[in-house]
């Protein structure tokens, strides 16, 4: 009696955990679906498209006049798309110039973007002034500018010290050799991380960063299965190139970035639910 009594709760305790870590997320996933779908996501998904084309050259060309000033400009251009290296091939760059505030205010737009849509899907009803909320998203688009020159800077710097070296062997192995699980596993938790912090830092919302790590790997796993299923789509059928001539380009860039946008807004719905239900959850 007592041994059946035993194997009942060691089975009762795997069916809890198995509705809790597995059924509940599904139902939550498929909540958050629907309420993109109510919240306008699918739509704002395309404003934020618009916004990533309008403000991806002018963000390239500030962040690449601010490496220059470090000596960095040259790995930078060769690693960017040829069209970059035509366009700063032009008149320099200056940070005293109305040229440069036009680019600030452009490339800043996509944060406001960003911003308004996950104050809608975090529920927030009474955000800021706009002037106030402008000003915040050119703060923060400095400090996603210089935290990436940060990063470039040390590709840049970091080699320097270990030519020649242990290291630089170990590194050129890894590198040569390409291995796909670690440089995979690496690039995973970068953009979960990067993900995480927009969730945490862009909407008008106090909230621990813990608490958005849910919705960044859900977004960071579809992203993944996106681009596969696109990159097969394009190799596959040549619809895009009918359809739109000359404009194909445009289009599929505009595409890909509405289907990213898409599912980052899934994201932070997904987010909002999974808090809210796990916080009754696991109160029960």
């Amino acid at each position: 009696m007592l041994i059946e009594l035993k194997s009942s709760k060691k089975r009762g305790k795997i069916s809890y955990n198995f509705r809790k870590y597995f059924i509940l997320p599904i139902k939550i996933l498929r909540v958050a679906l629907v309420d993109t779908i109510r919240q306008d996501g699918v739509e704002h998904a395309g404003y934020l498209a618009f916004l990533s084309i309008l403000s991806i050259f002018p963000f390239l060309i500030f962040l690449i006049s601010i490496i220059g000033h470090f000596g960095g400009e040259q790995v930078v251009v060769e690693s960017l798309m040829p069209r970059i290296a035509e366009i700063i091939s032009g008149p320099p760059q200056s940070f005293l110039t109305l040229a440069i505030i036009g680019v600030i205010w452009t490339a800043s737009s996509s944060v406001e973007g960003l911003r308004t849509i996950l104050n809608r899907a975090y529920r927030v009803h009474l955000p800021p002034p706009y002037l106030l909320r402008r000003l915040i998203s050119i703060i923060e688009f400095f400090i996603i500018t210089f935290s990436i020159t940060a990063v470039v800077m040390l590709f840049i710097i970091i080699p320097t010290f270990f030519t020649n070296t242990p290291i630089e062997i170990l590194l050129n192995f890894f590198i040569n050799n390409k291995l796909p699980v670690l440089h995979k596993f690496t690039l995973f938790i970068f953009l979960t991380c990067s993900v995480s912090l927009l969730y945490y830092a862009i909407p008008n919302v106090k909230q621990k960063i813990t608490k958005t790590f849910p919705g960044a790997v859900l977004t960071v796993i579809l992203w993944t299965i996106t681009q596969k299923i696109f990159l097969y789509y394009l190799n596959q059928f040549d619809q895009f190139n009918l359809v739109y001539g000359s404009l194909a380009g445009i289009m599929i860039y505009l595409m890909f970035f509405y289907l990213l946008n898409v599912i980052f807004i899934l994201g932070a719905e997904f987010n909002h639910n999974f808090y809210r239900v796990y916080k009754i959850f696991l109160r029960n």
